[in-house]
């Protein structure tokens, strides 16, 4: 009998965790559901709102309170939004869970990093709050004589920007729905770093805004003025969500360890 429970627990589903190599694994609990609807759901949807109305009804209030580079409702959220992600995923570092998975360990440094980088970047490392001036060798070589990277080279900005977009659109958009159809999605050895489907309106609200600044592009149809921002926002909200959710999951993993 002992020998028949012990092959049963062996064959129990557990949750998705890289180390593991062999199934079956079972979904994420610990993912947002319905009743925390008022973050993942409530906030992508009143951001959106906020930020049509106000350039539509108030263009004079968004432009001088939502808008302007360094003080503005956008810029500010902007440096902290993807800072709160890059604290969280520096946090996860010094688990021993995360630090006995280097591929876990290596995903977090990255995107602590990243966040980091990001949030540094929008603000010029300070510059945008303490107004120190630029150096003039560096101001020669940056296209708007800031103290950043980003407008140095494209590597450091438009590339950067396409892989975070691209991961948007495939694990904000396509991996809910692919899970809706096949549930294995959320069932394999991989499903940890797979975005949560409470992800999707924050993917949503970057892909209007996206849609926005097309229309502008191409029909010049402006919604808003400098819709790229918005796009920032929602981008840098999907990344702050994603780390929350991820170390949701990972303590959900460290539950199930011990």
């Amino acid at each position: 009998m002992a020998r028949m429970d012990s092959t049963q627990d062996a064959r129990a589903p557990h949750l998705p965790d890289p180390k593991r190599v062999q199934g079956p694994y079972r979904p994420f609990a610990s993912d947002p559901g319905w009743d925390e609807a008022w973050w993942w759901l409530g906030v992508p949807l009143v951001m959106a709102i906020f930020i049509l109305v106000t350039a539509q009804l108030t263009p004079d209030f968004y432009m001088k309170w939502i808008l302007p580079e360094g003080y503005g409702f956008l810029e500010f959220g902007h440096f902290f939004i993807p800072l709160a992600a890059a604290i969280i995923a520096f946090r996860l570092l010094f688990k021993p869970f995360v630090r006995a998975r280097p591929l876990t360990f290596a995903f977090l440094l990255l995107a602590g990093l990243g966040c980091l980088y990001i949030a540094g970047e929008e603000h010029s490392w300070g510059q945008h709050f303490f107004y120190w001036n630029t150096p003039e060798y560096w101001a020669e070589v940056n296209r708007q004589a800031e103290t950043n990277l980003h407008n140095v080279h494209e590597w450091f900005n438009h590339q950067p920007r396409a892989v975070i977009q691209a991961g948007i659109f495939v694990g904000g958009l396509l991996v809910p729905l692919a899970a809706w159809f096949f549930p294995i999605v959320r069932r394999n050895r991989w499903s940890l770093f797979l975005p949560a489907a409470a992800l999707v309106p924050t993917a949503l609200g970057w892909l209007l805004f996206r849609s926005v600044s097309q229309l502008n592009k191409d029909y010049g149809i402006a919604l808003v003025h400098r819709p790229s921002e918005s796009v920032e926002t929602f981008m840098y909200l999907f990344l702050l969500f994603y780390m929350i959710v991820f170390a949701r999951r990972i303590a959900e993993l460290e539950a199930e360890e011990r």
